[in-house]
Protein backbone atom coordinates (compact mmCIF):
# COMPACT_ATOMS: atom_id res chain seq x y z
CA UNK A 1 0.00 0.00 0.00
CA UNK A 2 2.80 2.82 1.12
CA UNK A 3 4.87 1.58 -2.01
CA UNK A 4 1.53 2.10 -4.15
CA UNK A 5 1.86 6.24 -2.94
CA UNK A 6 5.60 6.28 -2.86
CA UNK A 7 6.06 5.37 -6.54
CA UNK A 8 4.03 8.22 -7.81
CA UNK A 9 5.87 10.66 -5.12
CA UNK A 10 8.88 9.63 -6.60
CA UNK A 11 8.31 9.72 -9.94
CA UNK A 12 6.79 13.30 -9.92
CA UNK A 13 9.71 14.51 -8.04
CA UNK A 14 12.08 13.17 -10.87
CA UNK A 15 10.14 14.87 -13.31
CA UNK A 16 10.42 17.97 -11.36
CA UNK A 17 14.00 17.63 -11.49
CA UNK A 18 14.33 17.43 -15.12
CA UNK A 19 12.12 20.28 -15.97
CA UNK A 20 14.24 22.98 -14.21
CA UNK A 21 17.19 22.69 -15.96
CA UNK A 22 18.05 26.13 -17.10
CA UNK A 23 17.70 27.34 -20.24
CA UNK A 24 20.30 29.22 -22.68
CA UNK A 25 18.63 32.12 -24.43
CA UNK A 26 21.20 33.64 -27.25
CA UNK A 27 20.45 36.64 -28.37
CA UNK A 28 22.77 38.68 -31.35
CA UNK A 29 22.32 42.03 -32.74
CA UNK A 30 24.68 42.51 -35.80
CA UNK A 31 24.95 45.93 -36.64
CA UNK A 32 26.36 46.02 -39.61
CA UNK A 33 24.97 46.32 -43.27
CA UNK A 34 25.74 42.18 -44.19
CA UNK A 35 25.36 38.99 -43.23
CA UNK A 36 27.98 37.74 -40.71
CA UNK A 37 29.01 33.93 -40.27
CA UNK A 38 29.08 33.11 -36.76
CA UNK A 39 30.35 30.19 -34.74
CA UNK A 40 29.29 29.54 -31.80
CA UNK A 41 30.18 27.26 -28.92
CA UNK A 42 28.67 26.54 -25.37
CA UNK A 43 30.90 24.20 -23.47
CA UNK A 44 30.42 22.09 -19.67
CA UNK A 45 33.45 23.85 -17.47
CA UNK A 46 33.06 20.98 -15.15
CA UNK A 47 32.69 18.17 -17.55
CA UNK A 48 35.43 18.46 -20.23
CA UNK A 49 34.61 15.27 -21.52
CA UNK A 50 30.90 16.03 -22.41
CA UNK A 51 31.24 17.93 -26.43
CA UNK A 52 30.48 21.31 -26.40
CA UNK A 53 27.28 22.36 -28.50
CA UNK A 54 28.82 24.41 -31.19
CA UNK A 55 26.46 26.53 -33.30
CA UNK A 56 27.76 27.67 -37.14
CA UNK A 57 25.12 30.50 -38.16
CA UNK A 58 24.71 33.23 -40.23
CA UNK A 59 23.60 36.13 -38.95
CA UNK A 60 21.67 38.72 -40.61
CA UNK A 61 21.97 42.61 -39.76
CA UNK A 62 19.63 43.53 -36.57
CA UNK A 63 18.16 41.62 -34.00
CA UNK A 64 18.08 37.92 -33.60
CA UNK A 65 16.95 35.44 -31.48
CA UNK A 66 18.47 31.22 -31.78
CA UNK A 67 16.32 28.79 -30.52
CA UNK A 68 16.63 28.26 -26.38
CA UNK A 69 18.54 25.11 -25.64
CA UNK A 70 18.09 23.49 -22.31
CA UNK A 71 21.58 22.69 -20.16
CA UNK A 72 22.44 21.14 -16.83
CA UNK A 73 23.16 23.06 -14.21
CA UNK A 74 26.69 24.51 -13.83
CA UNK A 75 29.28 26.49 -15.25
CA UNK A 76 29.72 27.18 -18.76
CA UNK A 77 32.04 28.86 -21.35
CA UNK A 78 30.20 30.47 -24.17
CA UNK A 79 32.68 31.44 -26.92
CA UNK A 80 31.52 33.69 -30.26
CA UNK A 81 34.00 34.36 -33.46
CA UNK A 82 33.15 35.19 -36.98
CA UNK A 83 33.90 32.44 -39.18
CA UNK A 84 37.57 34.02 -40.26
CA UNK A 85 38.49 34.49 -36.56
CA UNK A 86 38.84 37.82 -36.71
CA UNK A 87 36.96 39.09 -33.93
CA UNK A 88 36.05 36.64 -30.66
CA UNK A 89 34.74 37.11 -27.36
CA UNK A 90 34.00 34.43 -24.40
CA UNK A 91 32.43 35.06 -21.56
CA UNK A 92 32.18 31.76 -18.49
CA UNK A 93 28.48 31.85 -17.13
CA UNK A 94 27.30 30.17 -14.31
CA UNK A 95 23.69 28.11 -15.68
CA UNK A 96 21.85 28.04 -11.97
CA UNK A 97 18.83 29.62 -13.85
CA UNK A 98 17.83 30.61 -17.03
CA UNK A 99 20.03 32.88 -18.46
CA UNK A 100 20.30 35.37 -21.60
CA UNK A 101 23.34 35.77 -23.62
CA UNK A 102 23.51 38.76 -25.42
CA UNK A 103 25.97 39.30 -28.30
CA UNK A 104 26.40 42.46 -30.12
CA UNK A 105 28.58 42.58 -33.03
CA UNK A 106 29.70 45.85 -34.58
CA UNK A 107 30.88 46.83 -38.68
CA UNK A 108 31.12 50.45 -39.02
CA UNK A 109 32.91 53.13 -40.04
CA UNK A 110 33.88 56.09 -37.32
CA UNK A 111 31.02 58.08 -38.34
CA UNK A 112 28.04 55.92 -37.85
CA UNK A 113 29.80 55.18 -35.07
CA UNK A 114 29.78 58.10 -33.31
CA UNK A 115 26.37 58.73 -34.48
CA UNK A 116 24.69 55.86 -33.04
CA UNK A 117 26.78 55.76 -29.71
CA UNK A 118 28.03 59.19 -29.31
CA UNK A 119 31.63 58.25 -29.39
CA UNK A 120 34.09 55.81 -31.11
CA UNK A 121 36.08 53.29 -28.11
CA UNK A 122 39.02 52.14 -29.95
CA UNK A 123 40.11 49.78 -26.80
CA UNK A 124 37.23 48.00 -27.90
CA UNK A 125 37.39 47.60 -31.71
CA UNK A 126 39.72 46.66 -34.51
CA UNK A 127 39.85 48.44 -38.01
CA UNK A 128 39.61 46.01 -40.40
CA UNK A 129 39.33 47.16 -44.20
CA UNK A 130 39.43 50.97 -43.27
CA UNK A 131 36.12 50.02 -40.43
CA UNK A 132 35.79 49.41 -37.45
CA UNK A 133 34.91 46.03 -35.75
CA UNK A 134 34.50 44.76 -32.37
CA UNK A 135 31.79 41.92 -30.94
CA UNK A 136 30.90 42.01 -26.87
CA UNK A 137 28.83 39.51 -24.52
CA UNK A 138 27.06 39.65 -21.50
CA UNK A 139 24.85 37.47 -20.16
CA UNK A 140 21.36 38.60 -18.10
CA UNK A 141 19.39 36.74 -15.49
CA UNK A 142 15.98 38.52 -16.63
CA UNK A 143 14.51 38.55 -20.03
CA UNK A 144 15.43 41.78 -22.00
CA UNK A 145 13.29 44.58 -21.97
CA UNK A 146 12.35 44.35 -26.04
CA UNK A 147 10.51 46.71 -28.53
CA UNK A 148 7.51 44.64 -28.08
CA UNK A 149 7.15 44.87 -24.61
CA UNK A 150 6.95 48.82 -24.73
CA UNK A 151 4.20 48.22 -27.74
CA UNK A 152 2.26 45.61 -25.38
CA UNK A 153 2.33 48.22 -22.03
CA UNK A 154 1.06 50.76 -24.12
CA UNK A 155 -2.05 48.78 -25.20
CA UNK A 156 -3.03 47.63 -21.66
CA UNK A 157 -3.20 51.66 -20.76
Amino acid sequence: MRTRILIPIALSLLAACSASRPTAHVIINNDSDKDIPLNLSISNKKDMGQSPMVFNINIKPGLQEMAPEKLSRGFYSVSAETSNGLVSTSRNVNFDSDRWIIINFMHNDSLNIQRKYGFVDTTMLKKVNGKYTGMDMYSENRRPFTSSDIARTASLK
